[in-house]
């Protein structure tokens, strides 16, 4: 009885993991431009996200679970909070839409979805699922391979506008 017991599991687990759909490429290509690490600079704008002044921070970009999901971890590349992570992000394909999941320092959560780039402008927008209710637009706007513009917009106003550079060369396409 036990053998067949762990006959059963063992074919039912082969069988879920078999059965798991794997993102294909394409759908995907919106996340994959982003991986690397990218330096951004720019200008904050008094919010409820906090204080306004110059800005700079550095995103670190990569691929996790096994390609279907973008992991982002924007930290902190000046003044008193240097070093610090204050926002880990992740993006994937959920099958009709973008959908991207940023967790902000202080606590709140953010769902956002796009529905990919049209031209060279990508849009995410959503609201907390957590934390304060508030909006959130971001649009970001590719200017090449190694460069784009980042604006962010809490409930309709400017909170963040940033120029963010590629640290060394965009990866090579992988055929």
């Amino acid at each position: 009885m036990k053998t067949k017991l762990l006959l059963l599991m063992a074919v039912g687990a082969a069988g879920t993991a078999v059965a798991q759909p794997k993102p294909l490429p394409e759908q995907l290509s919106t996340e994959k431009w982003f991986v690397g690490t990218w330096n951004c600079q720019g200008e904050a704008k008094q919010s409820s996200m906090g204080p306004g002044g110059k800005v700079a921070d550095t995103l670190h970009c990569k691929m996790e679970l096994g390609g279907a999901w973008l992991q982002v971890h924007v930290v902190i590349a000046g003044g008193p909070m240097k070093g610090k992570e204050v926002v880990d992000g992740f993006s994937t394909w959920d099958g009709t839409q973008h959908v991207r999941y940023d967790f902000h320092m202080g606590g709140r959560l953010f769902r956002l979805s796009s529905t990919g780039w049209e031209g060279d402008k990508l849009v995410f927008a959503g609201e907390t699922v957590s934390g304060d209710k508030m909006s959130m637009r971001h649009t970001m706007t590719r200017k090449g391979d190694n460069e784009f513009d980042s604006l962010f917009e809490i409930d309709g106003a400017e909170a963040v506008h940033e120029t963010c550079k590629r640290a060394g060369k965009a990866p090579a396409a992988k055929k």
